[in-house]
């Protein structure tokens, strides 16, 4: 059980590194892997989504173990650019089905970015707390009504 005055919920931008973009599943794969075990381990839960060569990733977990796993990123030669978007203290996980999921969203994923009101091309960069917290939240619907299609199919 979590301890409320502790949970913190970081989301953070990264530009994927040239060796990233190169082979993306392949390298998103190994992130799963290490991710579910590290993050299993440590209490953390998170969607990592990607899209058109960035990372956009929210970690929820204990203080420090957000702080130490964000840590490892930095110093993660598959990120560059990286920023964090926001971090704040909750009182509830919003992501805890998964220690570490990870979607890709394309261009062509039209209905999702009608959904969050994209009126232009969108930038990782410029995302607010709310828009990314909008966009994952929304993924992560997704994510869950497909994963329930699927045991139920």
């Amino acid at each position: 059980m979590d301890r409320t005055s502790n949970l913190k919920r970081l989301i953070y931008v990264s530009a994927q590194s040239p060796r990233t973009v190169a082979d993306l599943d392949f390298t998103v794969g190994e992130i799963i892997m290490s991710s579910i075990r590290r993050n299993r381990e440590t209490g953390l839960t998170g969607l990592l989504l990607t899209y058109q060569g960035f990372f956009i990733q929210v970690l929820e977990g204990a203080e420090t173990a957000v702080g130490h796993t964000y840590g490892r990123i930095l110093n993660d030669p598959r990120h560059c650019e990286t920023a964090v978007i926001s971090a704040e203290r909750v009182t509830a996980r919003g992501f805890s089905d998964w220690n570490m999921c990870a979607r890709s969203l394309s261009a062509s994923d039209a209905a999702i970015l009608d959904v969050l009101d994209v009126r232009e091309a969108l930038d990782p960069r410029k995302l607010t707390p709310r828009s990314a917290m909008r966009l994952l939240t929304t993924i992560a619907d997704i994510q869950r009504r497909t994963s329930l299609a699927a045991l139920v199919g």
